[in-house]
């Protein structure tokens, strides 16, 4: 055993802990003596890290960095270790717990380099372990939550009263059924905004809805990654009437000799917002084409024309209903 100098004690092997306890509590009044034993025990192999004297001793610890992470699977992120207290910096590296990491889990290089896996884990998150070498029991983790990639085609689509529109997932790039569907925030939707088979088939309700509808599809596997897509309803016969309505546009915008007909009402537009608009951009002796009142496209016809002004610049108004909808650039009608 290597030799040392145990305080005022000429050099001899170095001594029992037992026995320098002894010595140390005998003189324990002598502060001087005191201070020389421990500078001298920490030339003695057998007690350069013991804390058995309650002599103070570096202690080795780790730390990590980032401590947390969120990256989609597939994806890697770089974590650092540092080592505290200890000449030796190693680290080992660990994936919830194991050395190295595994296949579902994702896996860690020797240098901290964490690659997650192609489709996140059950748990949707994983720990990182750095271990240091010099002292096992000493280590740091990080967190690291893994989510999927959800993309959803087409991401929005007019659809029909009663009919049908397929829609297809992939996870990850891959297709995937294992696919939570949701219409409206509703699983599997209901009669009012349609529904949604497990395949991805969407059928529209017998009746419009309120508003635009917003399909969801959540990774089952992986319920905080999904995706969105928009479907409009449309009536069929709604729309054969706004065929028919600007048909009839044209044919009256050549009765009528218009300029320009490139200004009509939208069915969400007042009579007032359309002539403000009319006033803002439309040239001298163009058409106003109102939106026609009645929906049945057999009774559309642009039987009434008038003329006006607004903003001193002369215009033609055309209406499928005969009576003056517009007067003196107001509403004739209280709409």
């Amino acid at each position: 055993m290597a030799r040392c100098t145990l305080c005022s004690i000429s050099p001899a092997t170095c001594p029992t802990s037992a026995h320098i306890i002894s010595i140390i509590a005998v003189q324990a009044r002598n502060c001087i003596f005191l201070a020389a034993c421990a500078s001298s025990l920490l030339g003695c192999g057998e007690f350069r890290t013991s804390s058995k004297l309650g002599i103070p001793q570096t202690s080795t610890s780790v730390s990590i960095s980032p401590s947390e992470s969120q990256i989609i699977a597939g994806q890697n992120v770089q974590f650092a270790a540092v080592v505290r207290g200890n000449t030796n910096s190693l680290v080992s590296w660990a994936v919830n717990g194991i050395v190295g990491g595994a296949p579902t889990t994702g896996t860690v290089s020797s240098a901290g380099l964490y690659l997650a896996p192609s489709n996140a884990p059950p748990a949707g998150n994983v720990t990182i372990t750095a271990t240091s070498v010099a002292d096992t029991s000493q280590g740091a983790t990080a967190i690291v939550e893994i989510r999927d990639t959800v993309s959803i085609s087409p991401i929005s689509a007019s659809v029909a009263t009663g009919t049908t529109q397929q829609f297809t997932v992939s996870v990850n790039g891959n297709e995937s059924t294992q696919i939570v569907w949701k219409v409206g925030g509703i699983i599997g939707g209901n009669g009012t905004n349609g529904t949604m088979s497990a395949s991805g088939l969407y059928t529209a309700p017998s009746v419009l809805p309120g508003s635009e509808l917003t399909i969801t599809a959540v990774d089952a596997s992986d319920t905080p990654a999904f995706a969105t897509a928009t479907v409009s309803i449309f009536d069929p016969a709604v729309v054969e009437a706004h065929d028919q309505w600007l048909a009839g546009v044209a044919d009256a915008a050549d009765s009528y000799g218009c300029s320009d007909i490139s200004l009509q009402q939208q069915s969400t537009e007042s009579i007032s917002e359309v002539i403000d608009r009319f006033g803002q951009i439309a040239s001298e002796g163009s058409c106003l084409a109102l939106w026609p009142i009645s929906t049945d496209p057999t009774t559309i016809r642009y039987s009434l024309s008038w003329g006006g002004t607004i903003d001193g610049k002369d215009i033609v108004y055309i209406s499928d209903v005969s009576q003056m909808r517009i007067w003196n650039a107001t509403d004739a009608t209280g709409n």
